[in-house]
């Protein structure tokens, strides 16, 4: 059965606060949206109340570890698919075959959804994210390698994309060994 009220639970990290919004939903909770420290001030928004649930407590456990730099596997069975239009839904479960320490282009992961002049559409899609770190925008940048934009600034895109272990150029690029290749899976 499926209650309306939604609850949150916060997640104290290095790079601030992260906010947890949640239901309960049949068989168990769903995370409806993640909120990075940059948009705490959303919080409001939702009129949600604190709350704490087994299952939520472990994902924001993992959520810390990953935050941490700890190679962490987000699972995606606990979220709230239902605000997705079925475009970004394609475009959010591609971005989540990135492998860690792997990025790929706006371009690329419009062409893996079959939308290959889609790429603003797609980097529009990954804007509106709903659950930033477990679907890992991050890991999406301009074909240039310069890193593009993300919900929580750009200094924590870098900062998690260095804890993955990718690397930048001189001029503050991702260097050309850490792209993925779709079609070689390396």
């Amino acid at each position: 059965m499926r209650d309306d009220v939604l609850r949150y639970n916060t997640v104290s990290s290095r790079f601030g606060e992260v906010t947890l919004i949640w239901r309960e939903d049949e068989p168990g909770p769903r995370v409806v949206e993640i909120l990075l420290p940059s948009r705490q001030g959303r919080l409001d928004q939702f009129a949600a109340l604190r709350d704490r649930h087994e299952t939520m407590d472990r994902l924001s456990e993992a959520l810390y570890d990953y935050l941490e730099g700890k190679p962490v596997e987000l699972p995606t069975h606990d979220l709230d698919w239902g605000r997705c239009s079925e475009f970004q839904r394609s475009v959010l479960v591609a971005e989540r075959t990135i492998p860690r320490g792997r990025v790929a282009t706006y371009h690329e992961l419009a062409a893996r959804v079959g939308k290959p002049k889609a790429a603003r559409a797609a980097g529009t899609a990954l804007a509106r994210n709903p659950f930033p770190i477990i679907v890992p925008c991050h890991r999406t940048i301009r074909s240039d390698g310069s890193l593009g934009g993300f919900g929580g600034g750009l200094p924590m895109k870098r900062a998690l994309l260095e804890m993955e272990g990718v690397a930048f150029d001189q001029r503050g690029k991702v260097e050309r060994e850490f792209f993925w290749d779709w079609t070689t899976g390396a």
